[in-house]
């Protein structure tokens, strides 16, 4: 059957495939140029040998083929909803104290994605799900991938193999949807609106997440007098008619995603995801209570077959296109600040001794302990900040920050000084 050695080799992502020569004579190399010959899939297809499926979830083979159809075609952004063990399992019996989490913590293939030129651009901690009780889900992480054959060649490389071990330790459940970056139809000039319901310490901002599938056709209640329209359709007027509701309160549009097909799950299909900037809970309780919502909820309700909303707190928000999201590595300068690192050993030293990792898992060497006009442009000294949240900052005191990364360093709640 075709690509269906492409299906086994994406088990490798579990650690659940090897190579059918243990001296792994036909590795590929690892390189960002990897989405420029497609002829590499016929290597990986060839090297792969089965051993099962992830314990966290069921690789989809629908999606596998719609990859392997158009290997090097891209970017696309890989959606990840994460529900961890309670403690660490490992599949060979090793015995551990490990939370579920901190497994996973070992697996973070950072290193995998930057020789491929992928990278992570968002990950959030999830405080609460207000639709949909199926999963229970802690955490959403999102990798953006140059290409499929890119994944493919990363996910079938032995030393991510040994690596990945860790996650399968440590994730109980996930869903991992491969989509497609939907353009931003904000203005290239968009600033976010000031918010009658601010942002305080005990009720930051967070992203209200989306994850929706529609009706094929709108569900509407007998006696509506709507005409036949898709759930789509119907999903677009209901976001017309609160768009008005929710520019009052300062909601917007962070970013949209549509979902080419879920690679692992449960067998349920997703159609889209929506990411929307909430300034505070105070904020969206007052947008769920304005009548001008509640008029056209019921186009909502008749839209969607399924959906998840989950309230997630960024640690990292990078997503080209969405506001204050950056979208480019931190630049390096001559004193080595902004070097791409793991760990505090990989920074140069002279001062620049501190990897700073605001996504946890990654980050770029920096300047801690510094005061106004201490670090080189276009870095900022971030310091004085709110002392009820200094746990949570990546950073202890004082550290050298990119001047176009630090809008949530200024804002409530940390409210920090950057000079």
């Amino acid at each position: 059957m075709r690509h269906m050695k492409l299906l086994l080799a994406l088990l490798v992502g579990a650690g659940l495939v090897g190579c059918a020569d243990d001296k792994h004579s036909d590795v590929v190399t690892l390189t960002m140029d990897l989405c420029l010959d497609p002829a590499i899939m016929e290597r990986l297809e060839e090297s792969m040998t089965p051993s099962g499926q992830p314990g966290y979830g069921e690789i989809q083979e629908e999606q596998v083929r719609r990859m392997a159809a158009a290997p090097t075609e891209g970017p696309f952004y890989m959606v990840n909803l994460i529900r961890y063990r309670e403690l660490a399992v490992y599949p060979d019996g090793r015995e551990t104290d490990l939370t579920g989490r901190e497994a996973d913590a070992l697996y973070a293939p950072i290193d995998f994605l930057s020789a491929i030129g992928a990278r992570v651009v968002f990950v959030g901690d999830v405080g609460d799900i207000l639709i949909g009780e199926e999963g229970g889900w802690e955490q959403v992480a999102i990798v953006e991938y140059p290409c499929p054959l890119a994944f493919f060649a990363m996910a079938a490389h032995p030393d991510f193999q040994a690596r990945a071990i860790h996650k399968e330790a440590g994730v109980e459940e996930t869903i991992v949807m491969v989509t497609e970056l939907i353009p931003s139809a904000l203005p290239e000039d968009f600033e976010p609106p000031q918010s009658p319901y601010p942002a305080t310490a005990e009720d930051p901002a967070f992203e209200m997440i989306h994850v929706l599938r529609y009706h094929e056709q709108a569900q509407y209640e007998p006696g509506a007098g709507e005409p036949t329209r898709t759930g789509r359709e119907a999903m677009d007027l209901y976001t017309s008619g609160a768009q008005e509701a929710a520019a009052r309160v300062g909601v917007y549009p962070t970013a949209r995603f549509k979902v080419q097909g879920v690679f692992i799950g449960d067998g349920r299909p997703w159609d889209e995801l929506w990411f929307n900037h909430m300034p505070s809970r105070a904020g969206f309780d007052s947008l769920e209570a304005d009548p001008t919502r509640l008029n056209v909820q019921y186009h909502r309700e008749a839209a969607l077959e399924d959906a998840y909303s989950l309230v997630t707190y960024p640690q990292l928000l990078a997503i080209p296109g969405a506001p204050g999201g950056g979208g480019e590595p931190p630049p390096v300068t001559d004193d080595g600040t902004g070097t791409l690192c793991q760990a505090d050993d990989d920074c140069p030293g002279n001062g620049v001794e501190t990897c700073i990792k605001p996504e946890g898992d990654t980050g770029f060497c920096s300047r801690q302990g510094c005061e106004a006009g201490d670090c080189e442009a276009p870095y900022l000294c971030c310091r004085q900040c709110n002392e009820a949240i200094a746990a949570f900052l990546p950073f202890t005191g004082s550290a050298c920050f990119p001047g176009d990364r630090i809008e949530q360093l200024l804002a409530v709640p940390a409210s920090c000084t950057c000079d």
